[in-house]
């Protein structure tokens, strides 16, 4: 093999890594001993990675360092007289893998922990977010039930007449509701089922008092299967309830040919 093909092979970064074995450090001593281009490619290699290694991490401690180089040298069992040989080469090939050992075992712990603290941090974020999710849900239940009792309530009460609204032509399917407190003057509307309207199109509800219709408010609410009672415009006598279909925000005066039902005050 030529000195260019060792040198690109990698084995002169593994021994200076403290990578290879003990075969393969007497191989690339050998080397370094009988090709001076080898040794000095060597060299180059060891400075290379100390200064990197000295840019990356921390010296260890001492005792830290001892113990590796005494470690190393037990395990590789190498004489007295090859320990001579290759300990100036080993010095550095050992400050490195010590560096780059005690740099690992950091990185590695700062991964872990980071992980760690990313999974815990996700399920408290998760939880929290359960929490406020069923929260959200047990306020939505209470205002439904509160609404429900209030519903039921009104439809109940002894002094509130029942006004059923019927479909006209115009509309044959529609169908409301009206909850009138003959004492406490209260109108409610209950939307049945009302057609869809038109963009710049508004219900509205009228009362027919003494044969003249008069405004008893605007259906502001979604009115497909919108089963709520609505509270409209109070009133202390009526003989009827209609809903028009009028321009958004009202009319003074109900357009007849768009009445979509009728009901009459049956006291």
């Amino acid at each position: 093999m030529s000195n260019k093909a060792y040198i690109e092979s990698g084995m002169l970064e593994s021994y200076a890594l403290g990578m290879c074995s003990a075969d393969e450090a007497t191989e690339v001593e050998g080397m370094c001993n009988t090709h001076s281009e080898i040794k000095v490619e060597l060299l180059d290699t060891q400075e290379a990675i100390n200064a990197y290694a000295l840019t990356q991490s921390k010296a260890p401690k001492a005792e830290t360092r001892e113990k590796i180089l005494t470690s190393i040298l037990l395990q590789t069992q190498i004489s007295q007289d090859e320990k001579a040989k290759i300990i100036p080469l080993y010095n550095n090939r050992l400050a490195v893998a010590a560096s780059f050992i005690l740099l690992s075992l950091s990185l590695l712990g700062n991964i872990f922990f980071y992980q760690k603290w990313k999974s815990a941090n996700g399920e408290i974020l998760a939880l929290n977010s359960e929490k406020q999710q069923l929260a959200d849900n047990m306020n939505a239940n209470q205002v439904k039930y509160e609404l429900m009792q209030r519903d039921m309530s009104i439809i109940t009460n002894p002094d509130v007449v029942k006004v059923m609204m019927k479909g006209l032509e115009k509309s044959p399917e529609s169908l409301a509701m009206i909850y009138w407190n003959t004492k406490s003057k209260e109108v409610f509307i209950e939307l049945k089922s009302l057609p869809s309207l038109d963009v710049g199109k508004q219900y509205q509800l009228w009362a027919i008092v003494d044969g003249k219709p008069v405004d008893a408010g605007m259906i502001a609410l979604n009115t497909n299967g919108d089963t709520t009672l609505h509270k409209m415009k109070e009133f202390e006598t009526a003989q009827a309830f209609a809903i028009t279909i009028e321009k958004e925000g009202g009319s003074p005066t109900p357009t007849s040919e768009a009445m979509v039902v009728l009901g009459g005050v049956i006291l």
